[in-house]
């Protein structure tokens, strides 16, 4: 019914939009978390960096390093962290026993009082020399938004959920109570460039989401802008 396919049709852009905007949101956190403490030294990347996505103006975060031991001796890195503030900057360090091919973690806590730039936090942490390795260093970005009453976690995974949903009702809707003829009909226009065209929407939005979430920022604002422009060529052609 046509009736379907329109609401099916909105509700597959209100997913895409929600999946671009935590991508943006996301990526945007660790882009400026990148520009806030480049000093123009180049060190190798660190991984095991894990922020929170989001945090509501109530939410105390938990930011962890977790390193690993590949050598077959034990080692004890020296880790430095520095987080943002509105005033000025807050100095944390600490020395890590890891036993040979373990893991150690090392975790802290982020909230409100760290914000700085208007709605983000933001963090460094060095790695400095060990077992053959030289200085070592990653940043990530908090985006901290005011929400009344939800968790920054709980409302990241409202808007995921929300978005998923939306696209999933989107591609089925079209097809409920339509008759045979009609939906073999909406079969051959599987293959019509307005369905490849929102096939591929839905995809990349997706991607570009799931980028943003995984930290990295340059592939999600690529993936946006694709989207943005695949947004604005389907809903010229939008068969609402």
């Amino acid at each position: 019914m046509r009736s379907f396919r329109r609401l099916g049709t909105a509700l597959f852009f209100i997913g895409a939009l929600i999946a671009i905007l935590v991508a943006v949101g996301s990526a945007w956190a660790d882009y400026e978390g990148l520009s806030y403490f480049a000093t123009g030294a180049a060190y190798d990347p660190l991984h095991g960096l894990r922020c929170p996505v989001l945090l509501s103006q109530g939410d105390v975060g938990v930011v962890s390093l977790s390193f690993q031991n590949p050598t077959d001796k034990s080692i004890e890195p020296f880790y430095e962290v520095e987080v943002s503030g509105l005033t000025a900057t807050r100095q944390l360090e600490g020395r890590l026993v890891v036993d040979p091919g373990m893991t150690q973690d090392a975790a802290w806590t982020v909230d409100a009082g760290d914000v700085d730039l208007g709605y983000f936090i933001f963090v460094k942490a060095d790695v400095l020399p060990v077992a053959g390795y030289h200085t070592r260093q990653a940043t990530c970005g908090i985006l901290v938004v005011p929400l009344p009453g939800p968790t920054g976690d709980s409302t990241l995974f409202l808007m995921v959920t929300v978005s998923a949903l939306c696209m999933l009702a989107g591609l089925i809707l079209p097809v409920i109570g339509v008759a045979p003829a009609e939906a073999a009909k909406f079969d051959r226009e599987a293959s019509t460039p307005w369905r490849r065209l929102i096939q591929t929407l839905g995809v990349t939005s997706a991607l570009a989401m799931l980028a943003g979430l995984a930290g990295w920022w340059l592939a999600a604002l690529v993936l946006c802008a694709i989207c943005l422009l695949l947004l604005v060529i389907s809903l010229r052609y939008a068969k609402f």
